[in-house]
C-alpha cells in the first residue's frame, strides 16, 4: 500500500510509454484491487511525487486521466478521492458462453474493418484442420461502446460456412449468431489467454502506445459433432476490458476449466 512509510517505486522511463500513463496504470491497479476504497483519500501531489519519484505535471496528468475514468473524484481544498460509487464486483454475474456472446452484442457496437476470402496462417488452418494452401473467410472487426474503441476480433471460418458472409451481415448481427442460421451446433470450446505487446495496427485501433501489453484471447470453437467451425483472436486494452471465468459448482470435480500452462522446459 502507498503510505508516507512505504518504500518508493520509483517509475522508470519505458521506451513508448509515456511516465504519465505508467502511473495511471499503477494508480488504476491499485485502486481496482482494493488498496483504495470508494471513498478512500489519496496522498497528495507532493506525496504521489515523492513515492514514484516523478514531476507534478506526471502525477497532475495521470490523476486527470484516472478521473476522466470516473475512477476519481477531486474536490478543491479537500483533495483527491477514489470514486464513491466505484463498482468493484461489476460484470461478476455468472452466465453461460452464449449468453456471454449475447451480452457482449447487446453491450457494444460493432466496425466491420474487412471480410475476405483467403488463405490463413498455417497455424490458423492447422488448428480449422484445414488444409494447407485452402482459402477460408476472414473478417477483422472493432467492438466499441460510444467513442471507446475496446476490442478488435479476427475471426476465420471455413469456406463452406463461411462463403456467404458479408460486411453488411456482419453490421447486423454476430458471426456466430450467423452460423447458427445456417445449422451448427455449437459444442465444446477452447481458449487461450495470452499477453502481447501492441503492434502498430492495433496500437491505432485500440487508440494506445506501441508496445504496450494487450490482452489476446484466442478461441477455438467446434460444432457437436468435433469439427472446428471458427478460429477467433480477440485483442483488447486491460484498460478497458478483463476477462472473468465462471465455473459452476457441478463443474468443479468433473468439468475441464482454464489451465495455466508453462512453455519452460523442466530442469
Amino acid at each position: 500500500m502507498l503510505t508516507s512509510s512505504a518504500p518508493p517505486q520509483r517509475i522508470e522511463k519505458t521506451p513508448g510509454t509515456a511516465l504519465h500513463r505508467q502511473l495511471f496504470l499503477v494508480l488504476r491497479e491499485q485502486i481496482l484491487r482494493g488498496v483504495y476504497a470508494p471513498g478512500a483519500l489519496l496522498p497528495n501531489e507532493d506525496e504521489l511525487c515523492r513515492h514514484f519519484g516523478v514531476s507534478k505535471i506526471t502525477v497532475r496528468r495521470a490523476l486527470s486521466d484516472l478521473k476522466q475514468q470516473g475512477l476519481l473524484e477531486r474536490h478543491q481544498g479537500r483533495g483527491t478521492f477514489v470514486g464513491a460509487q466505484l463498482q468493484q464486483a461489476r460484470g461478476l454475474e455468472a452466465m453461460s458462453f452464449l449468453d456471454a456472446l449475447k451480452a457482449r452484442g447487446r453491450q457494444t457496437q460493432v466496425r466491420v474493418l474487412e471480410v475476405q476470402t483467403v488463405v490463413p496462417p498455417g497455424a490458423v488452418a492447422l488448428q480449422l484442420q484445414i488444409p494447407s494452401g485452402t482459402a477460408a473467410v476472414y473478417a477483422a472487426r472493432l467492438r466499441h461502446l460510444g467513442s471507446t474503441d475496446l476490442i478488435v476480433t479476427e475471426a476465420w471460418v471455413p469456406l463452406d460456412l463461411g462463403r456467404g458472409v458479408t460486411a453488411a451481415q456482419l453490421k447486423r448481427r454476430p458471426l456466430y449468431e450467423i452460423l447458427q442460421a445456417q445449422g451448427v451446433a455449437f459444442g465444446r470450446v477452447i481458449e487461450e489467454i495470452t499477453a502481447v505487446a501492441a503492434t502498430p495496427l492495433l496500437a491505432k485501433l485500440l487508440h494506445t502506445e506501441l508496445g504496450v501489453p494487450l490482452l489476446r484471447l484466442t478461441r477455438l470453437m467446434y460444432d457437436q459433432e468435433e469439427r472446428p467451425v471458427e478460429h477467433l483472436t480477440v485483442h483488447m486494452n486491460p484498460e478497458h476490458s478483463r476477462v472473468l471465468l465462471n465455473l459452476p459448482p457441478t463443474e468443479i470435480g468433473q468439468g475441464v476449466a482454464s489451465r495455466i500452462v508453462h512453455d519452460v522446459a523442466a530442469p
